[in-house]
């Protein structure tokens, strides 16, 4: 009797032991699960704290570049006629600087890259993957404008030379002249042709200009800077008229490339 009380407070002790066992094996299970659901809640809180300032930061490169693209489309045909001008004078027998007082570096907003390619999945899960396409060709023409501008400023401040306020060109230099001319017309071409593009996506998706902010530009003294005051109807009345809102005459030529749009 005595025995068979031992054996049974044993397996009772054993059963004991084992429930306690699996109730501390189950605690710690718990509490593994907890710290890692804590974990995932605090990594996603952390992500889509992320996605938003990324999707912010997004919006207002698409905002500038908005604006960017109206700007330059409105200084286009101001461009053509300073290029057409300075074409002519690096055409004559002797450079003639006395009509070129105007040639500077033209300033441009220089952006900050939009890390659109970085955000990628981001802007996937947010804007749904029927709007990709429209933000790759927006980072596409971002890029290329980048590198338009780049080599314009490049060609422009060599045309400066052709300042009069630099004193006289030495003949040595107009080939060099020259070349740069060609750049400064290719690089025209391209930010005016990808800021088109810019434009019209940035109305596709909705992304909004303050005419304000553009109109502020115009009190730049840089080259043809003063064109972004005036509207779209100013410039298109303005080119039936065979000038420049400002009153002043396009130059045949640029008039021609404005009508056949070969820039």
């Amino acid at each position: 009797m005595l025995a068979a009380l031992k054996s049974g407070m044993k397996r009772v002790g054993l059963m004991q032991t084992a429930k306690l066992l699996f109730l501390e094996f189950l605690v710690v299970v718990m509490g593994v699960l907890v710290a890692q659901l804590l974990q995932e809640w605090f990594a996603d809180r952390e992500e889509r704290a992320r996605a938003k300032i990324q999707v912010e930061g997004i919006a207002g490169a698409l905002h500038n570049s908005a604006e960017l693209a109206v700007m330059r489309q409105r200084m286009g045909p101001c461009i053509l006629d300073g290029l057409e001008r300075v074409g002519d004078a690096l055409a004559q027998d002797r450079i003639d600087q006395s009509a070129l007082g105007w040639v500077r570096v033209p300033e441009q907003n220089i952006m900050d890259d939009p890390g659109i390619d970085a955000a990628r999945p981001i802007i996937t899960k947010v804007f749904g993957p029927e709007k990709m396409m429209h933000f790759s060709l927006i980072e596409f023409a971002y890029d290329k404008l980048y590198e338009g501008q780049d080599r314009e400023l490049a060609a422009w401040d060599r045309l400066a030379l052709l300042n009069p306020a630099n004193g006289p060109v030495h003949e040595s230099v107009r080939g060099d002249l020259q070349l740069a001319l060609a750049d400064a017309r290719q690089a025209n071409r391209l930010m005016w042709e990808v800021s088109g593009i810019m434009r019209t996506q940035s109305k596709g998706l909705g992304t909004p200009v303050h005419e304000q902010t553009i109109r502020s530009f115009a009190s730049s003294p840089k080259l043809c800077a003063k064109m972004v005051g005036f509207t779209p109807e100013q410039h298109a009345e303005a080119l039936k008229r065979g000038r420049l809102p400002d009153g002043t005459a396009l130059h045949p030529k640029a008039l021609e490339r404005l009508a056949t749009g070969i820039y």
